[in-house]
């Protein structure tokens, strides 16, 4: 298994997407290299791997669209901060076999949220689940668990979230600024909110979690960020799947205490 040979199918942005050239210098890559050498194929059933050149939110989306496919996502950041991607700047350096990368699995969530009309949708989420109001809103919400060490509470605010391992890097970061950053492998899920007192902030084991919202305001529900949105919530209930997804990254790489130290940047806003 260590030995096999990667071969990638590229999951790049379409060449008219905003910022889509931060990805070109993979687009070459391909055309002049990797498709040559047989590390590369435009056909997916032939792949063992994909080659996703991005930002984190195609990464996410990859994560989401493939877990089914069972082949590991690589990540060239393309983006800004690429806190789930590789930092690679020569083609030389996208690994070659499967004794080159360092696995981590992670497992998506899944969202189904209840509006007033009556209407559910249901979302995966490779990052985290979210509801709240705008920004003026102040909103009352009751959180409760499924196992029995799962302490309920209520808490009035503006939003608040179930997040996975990967996704307290971003959304915890950027609602609240706090530098809780779970590692990748680590099998719980974090609960915090925005604006909200008292602070539901607490690691706890993966479970069914249902989270009911008051307010005479429309409330809001999202996964993984504004592409998956609901309206008009009243209720999510957040639980597990059976889906996974296998991450690689450069062997060589302290891929955890990178993230970290980007976390710790951005907290301080000196990246």
């Amino acid at each position: 298994m260590k030995d096999t040979k990667l071969v990638y199918y590229p999951v790049l942005p379409d060449e008219k997407d905003l910022g889509s050239e931060r990805s070109d210098r993979v687009r070459r890559w391909l055309d002049e290299t990797l498709y040559k050498s047989g590390l590369a194929t435009d056909d997916e059933s032939k792949a063992n791997a994909y080659l996703v050149a991005a930002g984190d939110g195609g990464m996410t989306k990859a994560a989401r669209n493939r877990a089914s496919n069972g082949k590991l996502l690589f990540g060239i950041n393309c983006g800004t901060l690429g806190f789930l991607m590789n930092q690679i700047n020569k083609v030389d350096l996208i690994p070659k076999t499967m004794a080159d990368v360092h696995l981590v699995e992670v497992e998506l969530m899944k969202g189904t949220f209840y509006q007033k009309d009556g209407k559910e949708l249901s979302y995966l989420a490779f990052n985290d689940i979210f509801c709240g109001g705008n920004i003026a809103d102040y909103l009352s919400f009751n959180i409760e668990g499924t196992l029995s060490h799962f302490r309920d509470r209520k808490v009035k605010g503006n939003g608040v979230f179930i997040s996975t391992p990967q996704g307290t890097t971003g959304f915890a970061l950027n609602a609240r600024g706090s530098s809780a950053v779970l590692p990748l492998d680590t099998k719980t899920w974090y609960v915090g909110g925005v604006a909200t007192g008292p602070y539901p902030d607490s690691v706890f084991t993966p479970q069914k979690v249902e989270i009911t919202v008051s307010s005479r305001k429309p409330v809001f529900g999202y996964a993984d960020g504004y592409e998956q949105e609901a309206r008009g919530v009243e209720r999510i209930v957040v639980e597990q799947t059976n889906k996974k997804v296998c991450l690689g990254f450069l062997k060589d790489v302290d891929f955890e205490s990178r993230r970290r130290e980007l976390a710790q940047k951005t907290e301080l806003g000196t990246y």
